[in-house]
């Protein structure tokens, strides 16, 4: 019986075992759950790259690349670096004063061999080294970038969505400790972020900085600006400066970007728009006449000729513009009151400031005085006594191509497109077919069998310095455009700094180069 019992019990046992280990397993199953988690799975800090920047077709203007790098002490042992680099042929992307970037993954017995042929601590580390491929060309516009973020143009104005950031990330590893897998959530999140994209075209960009480079060494200038602008959305498509500097050099010499930047007297720039003013304010029209003998007039005690000594008689408001009238848009703005010549002003944009998330100094000017003399409504009329840059001008003339309506000119694709009525549609017409007949048989002749049809006005101001006023031998040559003039598709402004003072007539210096584009813009198809 006894043995029965004994026999019972250790069935009882052996029955009740798994169970109870059953039990045990299920009480420490999450200990055992992150004790396996925490040997297939680790947690990483990654550094994500700068975003890049990218022209309106998806080209690269500025991008992050993983380079090799090798971090020396000082300037002399980076020397002895680059001298072994060379001897034994290994590719160097770029170098600074104490790191050199490798175009390739460098291997450990290289890094050994540098660290003896130079005797010094060498440091070897992956990073990330910003480089902008078209250079020069778009330098002052998109600028550059350093360890702390963006230090100039686009990347200085856009940092903040620009910048890189840090990220914890999940990964899973194999049982020899490879990292086989990542955490998908994250890599899907931080694909989805999109780069910047400009309203650039990066060819007209290239075409127009050429022509730009090419007109000013021919005028034997000191420099020039020009901007090329969508005239129904507003899209900046080049916006070319000269001189310029190399931002994959560390060590460039800064150059502002002049389209932006640069705020000047427009001259005869601004003598469509007030035209356009004395028109919607009721002073003249269409079938009005302007005398503007002996070819002079005195205003408040100063005497205002027209260029060159010129008497052109009896003009109509058309031919105060194709000519550029000096005494004709001084009798008609004197006939406007003050508080009308700045309201028109006003309403083409002149003195407002330019809504482009731009990182620069808004340096407009409009002169606004409770009293305007009758000298004061001339100058204005003119384009004196107003400062703009020339992509306000660009703003300004969209209302002559948009049958009066002013378009926002726009940096970002993803910036809306914005208009504002300036001045009624049989008035910005009247004002086109002006800008036509001054390049048919006006100030701007000299490009009047252009294949493309162009409408535009010349610019011939004396240079300000501020310190010493007006600079006898020193203009800005500028012309402003619209074309094709049947069918209005695109506004270009170009201004050529100190022009040889022999010759240094808008018509004759920066109309060119409006010229030339617009026939490459034809035969590559941005012209119908």
């Amino acid at each position: 019986m006894n043995k029965i019992r004994f026999i019972f019990a250790v069935v009882l046992f052996l029955l009740a075992t798994p169970f109870y280990k059953f039990f045990e397993l299920d009480q420490d199953k999450d200990r055992y759950l992150v004790a396996g988690k925490s040997r297939s799975q680790f947690n990483e800090t990654i550094n994500f790259p700068r975003k890049k920047i990218l022209d309106r077709n998806g080209n690269e203007l500025a991008v992050s690349i993983l380079r090799s790098t090798l971090l020396f002490r000082s300037t002399e042992e980076k020397d002895l670096g680059l001298a072994y680099a060379e001897r034994v042929n290994e590719p160097i992307f770029l170098f600074n004063s104490k790191r050199i970037y490798f175009e390739n993954q460098l291997n450990p017995v290289f890094i050994k061999e540098v660290r003896e042929f130079c005797d010094c601590s060498v440091i070897s580390e992956p990073v990330y080294r910003r480089y902008y491929p078209y250079g020069s060309i778009i330098s002052p516009l998109v600028g550059f970038s350093g360890v702390s973020g963006g230090l100039e143009g686009i990347e200085r104005s856009f940092d903040a969505s620009l910048k890189s950031n840090q990220r914890s990330l999940n990964f899973f590893r194999d049982a020899k400790g490879r990292r086989v897998k990542g955490d998908l959530k994250n890599f899907i999140e931080r694909s989805s972020q999109s780069d910047l994209s400009l309203t650039i075209d990066i060819n007209l960009q290239f075409k127009l900085f050429e022509e730009l480079k090419k007109s000013i060494s021919a005028a034997s200038a000191k420099g020039g600006f020009a901007v090329i602008m969508d005239a129904r959305s507003g899209d900046l498509l080049a916006l070319a400066n000269y001189p310029t500097f190399n931002p994959n050099r560390s060590d460039r010499v800064i150059q502002r970007n002049l389209s932006f930047d640069e705020y000047l007297e427009p001259g005869s720039l601004i003598k469509p728009i007030t035209i356009a003013g004395a028109f919607n304010n009721g002073i003249i029209n269409e079938d009005s006449l302007v005398d503007t003998n002996p070819g002079y007039i005195n205003l408040s005690g100063f005497k205002r000729s027209e260029a060159g000594g010129k008497n052109y008689g009896v003009l109509s408001p058309s031919e105060i513009i194709s000519n550029s009238s000096q005494v004709g848009i001084a009798k008609i703005s004197i006939m406007l009151s003050g508080d009308q010549i700045n309201a028109n002003l006003r309403s083409f944009g002149i003195g407002k400031e330019l809504d482009l998330n731009w990182d620069g100094i808004d340096s407009s000017f409009l002169y606004d005085s409770s009293i305007l003399y009758d000298i004061d409504k001339a100058s204005l009329g003119y384009g004196y006594l107003l400062r703009a840059n020339i992509v306000q001008i660009a703003r300004a003339y969209s209302a002559f191509a948009n049958q009066g309506e002013i378009i926002e000119p726009r940096i970002t694709i993803n910036q809306l497109v914005r208009k504002s009525k300036a001045i009624d549609s049989k008035t910005a017409d009247y004002i086109l077919d002006s800008l036509r007949s001054a390049v048919v048989e006006g100030t701007a002749e000299n490009i009047s069998d252009s294949t493309v049809s162009i409408a535009g006005k010349t610019g011939t101001t004396e240079k300000y310095i501020v310190g010493s006023g007006y600079t006898p031998g020193k203009y800005i040559s500028s012309f402003a455009s619209i074309f094709p003039y049947e069918s209005p598709k695109y506004i270009m402004v170009v201004s050529i700094d100190e022009p040889d003072p022999n010759n240094y007539f808008g018509g004759d210096i920066s109309a060119p180069i409006v010229a030339n584009l617009a026939e490459h813009m034809l035969i590559n198809g941005y012209i119908e």
